[in-house]
């Protein structure tokens, strides 16, 4: 038998046996009833991803410790930041991990936490140190948290000026930073007053969007020197960088032609009729950070600006008062308070106030 013929038919009868084998499988799939899906394996259902649970006063209230955890670590890795995170300085949009976090040290003991968890917002105002504690400051903090992530920063800072007497020593004041009337001096900044931190009554809490109007009010009143239109408390007391500017006989003296004339002397009301500063000072761009229902507290921001050019302002029933030479220049002042609202009313204002450039935005609006 040739080799050829051998080929042929070794390949044929493989061929029959291949088909030999698959012919019964053939055969049973043509002829069986059909299942109906019946024996079917079915995977399961894809999962949706979970959505964290909004995040409560008290996990906002943890962030804000998390973040100041970060700040002395030098280090923003271990905080939830969101990857379009938007983080500013007094109004200058910063990177997170410098400006600030370069020289924080810690915390002091004027200490006010807010959480408001219908908006995700959460911060502090208070105290604080820098430079191996040898600065202080005061310091008005926003974070937004939104998925549990922080996706806004805002810090507003109030520093120490130390204007050492010859020589430069630990001299922190530029030499254009103005003098101002009331500098921030940490002595006047170890606890908060007992009234800011008291606890509210269920009939003393004012609903989130009434504690809103009560802010904006306010500046409309000192905008038109009319305080009626504010719903103060009668007890109402004010304090701007740890000065007390309402009830206080000992302010500063605005002009020493008037040596009587006490700019902080009078009440809440009284130092919005009178029109002394709301001549000096034009707010703008006002708007609540943080509304802290459960406490009671609005921490509100104004940027007020002095175009340097108002010498006097006539005052009633004083007369025409000087303007101190330190506001005769173009300048802004950053300025977040604390406003205290019970049952409508406001019952006290604890506010810093930053000097920046004139004009400068807060970076937010």
């Amino acid at each position: 038998m040739s080799k050829l013929l051998w080929r042929s038919l070794l390949v044929f009868g493989v061929a029959v046996a291949v088909w030999a084998v698959a012919l019964p499988s053939v055969s049973s799939r043509a002829m069986a009833s059909p299942d109906q899906g019946k024996n079917l394996t079915h995977l399961p259902l894809p999962v949706n991803a979970s959505i964290p649970e909004p995040c409560d006063r008290t996990c906002l209230l943890q962030v804000v410790n998390s973040y100041f955890n970060a700040m002395l670590k030098r280090c923003p890795c271990g905080l939830a930041l969101a990857r379009n995170v938007k983080y500013t300085e007094d109004g200058q949009v910063v990177k997170p991990g410098e400006g600030i976090w370069k020289t924080f040290t810690g915390l002091g003991t004027y200490r006010v936490y807010l959480a408001d968890p219908e908006t995700g917002e959460a911060g502090y105002y208070g105290s604080y140190t820098e430079f191996h504690k040898k600065l202080k400051g005061m310091m008005a903090l926003r974070l937004r948290v939104q998925n549990h992530e922080i996706t806004q920063v805002e810090v507003i800072m109030a520093r120490q000026e130390l204007r050492p007497h010859g020589g430069l020593g630990d001299n922190t004041a530029g030499i254009m930073t103005p003098l101002l009337i009331d500098e921030p001096n940490p002595s006047d900044f170890i606890s908060p007053d007992v009234a800011l931190l008291a606890p509210l009554s269920k009939a003393e809490e004012t609903p989130r969007a009434e504690m809103i109007a009560a802010t904006k009010e306010y500046f409309q009143g000192y905008e038109e020197k009319k305080a009626s239109i504010v719903p103060f408390a009668s007890e109402c007391s004010s304090r701007e960088n740890g000065m007390a500017t309402s009830n206080n006989s000992n302010g500063p003296v605005m002009d020493p032609a008037h040596a009587n004339f006490d700019v902080f002397g009078g009440s809440c009301a009284a130092e919005i009729n009178q029109g002394y500063l709301s001549a000096i000072q034009k707010p703008r761009d006002v708007r609540p950070m943080i509304v802290d229902v459960q406490q009671g507290l609005v921490l509100n921001l104004a940027l007020l600006d002095n175009e340097g050019n108002v010498k006097s302002v006539l005052v009633p029933g004083v007369g025409d008062v000087a303007v101190p030479r330190n506001f005769l220049r173009p300048i802004t002042f950053l300025k977040p308070q604390l406003f205290k609202i019970e049952g409508g009313k406001i019952r006290e204002i604890e506010g810093l106030s930053w000097a920046v450039p004139f004009g400068m935005p807060s970076g937010w609006n």
